[in-house]
């Protein structure tokens, strides 16, 4: 069960990091804001690549297939993280990690669908519950209307947030391809370990901030100025994306990816917590009840990875 450790870990740090998103919002362009998570992460990912290949003694291998899975889960991660932050800006912070969090069914889907992985039925039950509790914390909120369009509002902000979501789904499961990629590559290496790991998350962040810097000096008309004013802040969500990468491509490499999103909900139990300490949102009260069913579905999941 190692898998849910490590989902505990990049919990706690992914949400300290889209808690620092967050405060950077009106005060710089989404695409910046993305792109200081990624390439404030690099250097740090490169280190921990650096130091494997000094303990080697010689460069890795890459296959085709890593190479492949590496560009598709770097191109998923950051068009989700740019939906993320731009949603940020049209709804409040626990409204956008609600929908986000519906990656946990999009990623059991597309696993069974594109990846032969299969839940047991306990699992299924305990993603179907937890993303009803997601959707009974999105009810929380206490828009009015009809039931089905406050479970699930269509706005440019919750829509934001479920592309993010179908994003973070993808870019998950291709992560663990790209560390078993690594490891078939290069005998001795193991798939569930670090090595694997870090070289992974090294070639998916350079992808990342090469997009990203060309997306922002052909759009972002001189935001780069901007960096010197944010970089301390910028820093920390640079440091805290790293330790969640690492620790969320740990996880997948050594448990089913839909399980590990699954454990990821707790963010949205976070998340409440942070809309209401930190961002004074008191709609967020009403979200609390929904946690509860989160909790139960969390209980579930665990029950079927030890089935499986």
């Amino acid at each position: 069960m190692t898998w849910v450790f490590l989902s505990l870990a990049a919990i706690g740090f992914q949400t300290t990091r889209n808690g620092l998103a967050r405060s950077l919002t009106g005060r710089i362009s989404p695409t910046l804001n993305s792109w200081s998570r990624f390439a404030f992460t690099l250097p740090l990912a490169a280190a921990l690549a650096g130091f494997f290949v000094w303990r080697a003694g010689a460069w890795p291998h890459g296959s085709a297939e890593f190479w492949l899975a590496c560009a598709g889960a770097a191109l998923a991660q950051l068009l989700a993280n740019v939906a993320l932050v731009s949603a940020f800006a049209r709804a409040n912070f626990a409204q956008s990690i609600v929908f986000h969090k519906l990656e946990v069914l999009l990623t059991a889907g597309a696993g069974v669908l594109l990846f032969a992985e299969r839940p047991t039925s306990v699992g299924w039950l305990g993603l179907v519950v937890s993303t009803a509790g997601v959707i009974a914390m999105s009810l929380g909120r206490g828009a009015s209307g009809p039931l089905w369009r406050r479970a699930l509002p269509v706005d440019v902000g919750s829509l934001l947030a479920l592309g993010a979501a179908l994003g973070i789904a993808l870019a998950s499961l291709l992560a663990k391809q790209a560390v078993q990629a690594f490891a078939d590559a290069n005998p001795g290496v193991l798939a569930g370990g670090l090595e694997a790991v870090a070289h992974s998350v090294f070639h998916v962040s350079w992808m990342e901030v090469a997009v990203l810097t060309a997306a922002v000096a052909l759009l972002g008309a001189g935001e780069f100025r901007l960096v010197p004013v944010h970089w301390r802040r910028m820093a920390w969500i640079g440091a805290t994306g790293f330790a969640a990468s690492v620790a969320w491509f740990w996880a997948f490499s050594v448990g089913l990816v839909a399980y590990v999103r699954a454990i990821g909900q707790l963010e949205s139990v976070l998340a409440v917590g942070i809309a209401l300490r930190v961002f004074g949102e008191a709609e967020a009260r009403r979200q609390i009840p929904g946690t509860a069913l989160v909790v139960v579905g969390i209980a579930l999941v665990l029950l079927g990875g030890a089935e499986g």
